[in-house]
């Protein structure tokens, strides 16, 4: 035998007419980029002002339009500068604040904040339902707040479910296919490695009952 036969034998088989396939590193960041692009677009903030717009424009007044003008100031605006504050101070390290340990402060800013628009909300005699959006968002992110102290419950998984359940109490079985966001998100912030499935699950069953109840509640009113 000679040296280029055994040289031969030793070289692994070529496939000439095999498949050509996605390299796996750049699937994976295709993925990931996906995932980035959903967790941004369902991000709390984003949900935010489309439930203060759905609420304002179910109740259908001048008056649900200014009070909703207040509620994006106070309950959005307000907490994204200050979230901008605080990253730009280097007091959190990212603005999607991925360390438990620095969701304190703008959490516990938020809720500040939602509760001085509940307030000015019930006071100033606002829409029933913008009232009862407000107050179930101030609830919600207080119970976030607490649970954050000791774990990391999913904030997008919370905002999605709250999303989905406002929707469904002012428009009904038309509004069902909003329901596929809370799993979008929820596979969104595992992919990314936010948040594990139990995070997950337990943010959206807690932003989905807060809001389902408070919104009962105040119907009853």
């Amino acid at each position: 035998m000679t040296a280029s036969t055994r040289l031969g034998d030793m070289m692994p088989p070529t496939e000439p007419f095999a498949p050509l396939a996605l390299p796996q590193a750049a699937e994976r960041r295709w993925i990931d980029g996906l995932a980035t692009v959903v967790s941004a677009i369902l991000s709390p903030p984003a949900l935010a002002v489309g439930m203060i717009a759905s609420a304002a424009a179910f109740a259908g007044t001048p008056a649900a339009w200014r009070w909703a003008g207040v509620s994006l100031a106070l309950s959005v605006l307000a907490p994204i500068c200050y979230l901008l504050w605080l990253h730009r101070r280097g007091l959190v390290s990212d603005l999607d604040v991925k360390r438990r340990e620095e969701r304190f402060r703008p959490l516990a800013f938020t809720v500040l904040a939602q509760a001085l628009y509940a307030a000015l909300l019930r006071l100033g005699g606002a829409p029933a339902l913008l009232g009862g959006l407000a107050a179930a968002v101030f609830i919600q992110t207080a119970l976030v707040l607490a649970i954050t102290l000791r774990w990391k419950i999913s904030v997008h998984g919370a905002a999605s479910a709250a999303c989905v359940a406002l929707l469904l109490y002012v428009a009904g079985p038309h509004a069902s296919p909003a329901l596929v966001a809370v799993p979008l998100v929820a596979w969104s912030r595992i992919r990314l490695r936010r948040h594990t499935p139990a995070q997950t699950l337990a943010g959206a069953a807690l932003g989905g009952a807060v809001m389902w109840s408070m919104l009962l509640y105040t119907a009853t009113r």
